[in-house]
């Protein structure tokens, strides 16, 4: 959770208490739990545990069926993001694979070097909000066909999975949720106030003063929250997406709309 210390400085305990209740919440598969060990080796299924303002999700993908083990839980993460800013709660986190300990029902303990692998991320590499998949895990993922649909081939599973997923200019591969974001919304209309809640966090923050390393890392933010919103005028631009439909559906001017929500960087 980004901010944490600051949080525990400025809100009460209440506060705090719903915001961490949040994040498990979010962050907690809705699957039923298993009663048997191999009821958890049918399909990929995944597990969570929180301590404080960390959440480690643990999902198991050496199955009988193979099932878009990486893409459920990439686009598990997308949502948790998007949950999370809808109340005020920005994240970062690593996402690894290889060997770790989580017991019959995720009841624990976690532990594994895949753990350390993807704290190691999250603490050292990560850096910004963002969830960074680590480049040997996304290596593996093209390699491995246990993390893909076992009716998919390996080109139409990797789509799916870049879909998902932006390179940054330091060549960190992380996940794309305000891109990739706008198809989980019912209409274009709730991702574009999704977007305004995203530019109103950015600007509130922008406007505190925090300690440099913090100011960068919302710096860092709104620029992908503009870079997005330069893409989405271009499409309106070229004709990729219709100016004329959004003016008859919603009665205002899409480039408009979408100037409204850049966030002003001095």
């Amino acid at each position: 959770m980004l901010g944490f210390q600051a949080l525990l400085n400025s809100r009460t305990p209440a506060e705090i208490h719903n915001v961490i209740l949040d994040l498990r919440e979010f962050s907690t598969p809705d699957e039923l739990p298993a009663r048997r060990m191999k009821d958890v080796r049918l399909s990929s299924r995944a597990f969570a545990e929180s301590v404080s303002d960390a959440v480690v999700r643990v999902r198991v993908f050496d199955t009988q069926y193979a099932d878009l083990a990486l893409f459920n839980e990439l686009l598990d993460l997308l949502h948790i993001q998007i949950q999370c800013i809808n109340s005020g709660v920005l994240i970062r986190a690593g996402v690894a694979i290889g060997d770790v300990h989580v017991g019959l029902n995720g009841k624990g303990p976690i532990f594994g070097p895949a753990m350390v692998r993807a704290y190691q991320i999250e603490s050292e590499e990560a850096m910004y909000p963002r969830i960074v998949v680590d480049e040997a895990a996304y290596r593996l993922f093209l390699a491995d066909s246990r993390l893909h649909n076992e009716n998919h081939d390996p080109e139409e599973e990797a789509d799916y999975v870049n879909g998902l997923l932006r390179v940054g200019e330091d060549g960190t591969r992380y996940i794309d949720y305000l891109a990739a974001g706008e198809g989980e919304f019912d209409d274009f209309a709730n991702y574009l106030q999704f977007m305004e809640r995203h530019a109103d966090l950015l600007r509130r923050n922008l406007g505190t003063t925090h300690r440099p390393n913090v100011h960068r890392k919302y710096v860092w933010l709104a620029r992908y929250h503009n870079v997005v919103l330069e893409r989405m005028r271009v499409e309106f631009e070229n004709g990729q997406r219709s100016l004329q439909s959004f003016q008859a559906i919603y009665s205002r001017d899409a480039l408009a709309c979408l100037d409204a929500l850049v966030v002003e960087l001095s």
